[in-house]
């Protein structure tokens, strides 16, 4: 029963990343990337702790998305990389 108990505790584990890479940690192409292909990248708050983020759409799929109130306009929303303060990883109302 141990076993078993261990054998998917330990494939749970490794079946795929459990936190989101940290944006400051990656160049904009790859931010960009990581977000498409995830939908969550970390950032740090207070130069201290990471905290996931999930905000709008991909870049790629910007012209998907659709603002419902008047007026509202899409905009990028930006995370700080290596390269890049102000690198635009997403879209959101």
């Amino acid at each position: 029963m141990k076993r078993i108990i261990l054998a998917a505790w330990l494939a749970i584990a490794f079946a795929g990343p459990t936190f989101a890479q940290l944006a400051d940690e990656m160049t904009c192409k790859q931010a960009i990337a990581y977000y498409e292909k995830h939908g969550v990248i970390q950032v740090l708050a207070n130069g201290k702790f990471a905290v996931p983020v999930r905000v709008g759409v991909p870049v790629s799929k910007a012209s998907t998305l659709q603002c419902e109130g008047e007026g509202q306009q899409p905009r990028a929303y930006t995370v700080s990389t290596k390269d890049a303060w102000r690198c635009a990883i997403s879209v959101t109302c």
